[in-house]
């Protein structure tokens, strides 16, 4: 399905409140306590999540439209996004540690990491959650957002996402300028 800007971008928001919850979740379970994700700029939303959802549907398509075999498409695909995913969250542990001082995740822990911002576990849960999130998330997520007329979606998505910016933009200036300045190594 070809996309507009706008659907890229309530995707983009659908994925980052999902990924955030997912993790949310996750976290709880694995530590035996409830746990909320404290995210980076906004409390509720996480953007690496957004990004890695559009582009990971992204490959998907590509994959399905240039290779003929269905079978060599959903493993191209699944490797393509487990290494693109792989390398974001590489890319952005190591910016909001180096940039920020801020270190919101730690593989440390695990074999074979790499600086432990990435392991090859979570990079397998990633091919994992890559195919749930194309064989049965997107196609719910699809219909709903398609079922939600163009005028209100547009309008509901330049609403939620001026409300990150600014939400992000007060969180930025508080961690740039130490007004309570809340994070701390893990």
């Amino acid at each position: 399905m070809h996309y507009d800007i706008m659907n890229f971008l309530l995707f983009f928001i659908v994925y980052g409140f999902l990924g955030f919850l997912g993790e949310t979740v996750f976290r709880s379970f694995a530590e035996g306590k409830l746990y909320i994700s404290r995210g980076f700029l906004t409390r509720g939303f996480c953007p690496l999540y957004g990004i890695c959802g559009i582009l990971i549907i992204e490959i998907f398509i590509l994959c399905e439209l240039t290779i003929h075999n269905p079978l060599h498409a959903l493993m191209g695909a699944t490797l393509c996004s487990i290494a693109s995913v792989t390398l974001l969250e590489y890319v952005t542990g190591r910016i909001l540690d180096r940039v920020f001082h801020c270190k919101l995740w730690d593989y440390s822990q695990y074999p074979f990491n790499l600086h432990s911002y990435i392991c090859p576990e979570f990079s397998l849960l990633w091919g994992i959650m890559a195919l749930l999130l194309v064989n049965y998330i997107h196609p719910v997520m699809e219909v709903l957002v398609y079922a939600i007329p163009h005028n209100i979606r547009a309008a509901g998505t330049i609403m939620i996402l001026s409300i990150l910016f600014v939400n992000a933009s007060y969180n930025m200036r508080k961690i740039l300028y130490g007004e309570g300045h809340t994070f701390r190594k893990i």
